[in-house]
């Protein structure tokens, strides 16, 4: 078994867990607060990511020197990490901040967040050899692509008067929707290559 796939497993039994605590919190609160739901959705991302690990062909780190590969998890893990926490308190953080001008660096700071994580990135990929800058890039485009897509069919079904999808968190979900098709498209494009 692979790293990619031994990775996989590991997370994929860490969502289960996760998912039997949602089921107990939610008898437990039945239908108040938000411990369930948070507790299933990180059972989801563990889980996804699980899958993506498991079908990712070749080794975790691809053709990137370990050397390379641990300083992108660092500067990426950190902000990330970071970022998950700050959203779980971030409302709470923003309305109790009243004065304006205080409010706005609030408010911003998961955008900071995700910055410096897409600084990581774009490292990783400038110092990464020509072969997994390629991986990387197609992955991204394709990505960006399909997330764009995605987001004009609801627009057009929006203006249509199809459905109502409320502007905040809609546009709250724009980075974990190109996460999401990165992810989805490295697993394609890694697979032509490697």
């Amino acid at each position: 078994m692979n790293s990619s796939r031994r990775l996989g497993l590991i997370l994929g039994l860490l969502a289960l867990p996760l998912f039997g605590a949602a089921a107990v919190a939610a008898r437990a609160a039945g239908s108040a607060g938000h411990l369930p739901g948070l507790l299933a959705g990180m059972g989801c991302g563990l889980l996804f990511a699980a899958v993506l690990f498991w079908f990712t062909p070749g080794d975790v780190h691809d053709c990137a020197p370990p050397a390379l590969a641990r300083r992108y998890y660092r500067e990426f893990l950190l902000p990330m990490a970071a970022y998950v926490v700050v959203m779980l308190l971030w409302m709470r953080m923003v309305r109790a901040v009243e004065l304006p001008a205080l409010r706005v660096p609030v408010a911003l700071l998961p955008a900071l967040l995700i910055g410096l994580a897409m600084r990581a990135v774009a490292r990783y990929v400038r110092d990464s050899d020509e072969m997994q800058r390629r991986i990387e890039l197609e992955s991204i485009a394709i990505g960006a692509g399909a997330t764009a897509v995605l987001y004009m069919t609801l627009g057009f079904l929006q203006s249509a008067g199809l459905i109502a999808v409320p502007a905040a968190p809609a546009m709250l979900f724009v980075f974990p929707a190109l996460c999401v098709g990165y992810g989805l498209a490295r697993l394609f494009v890694a697979r032509r290559y490697l």
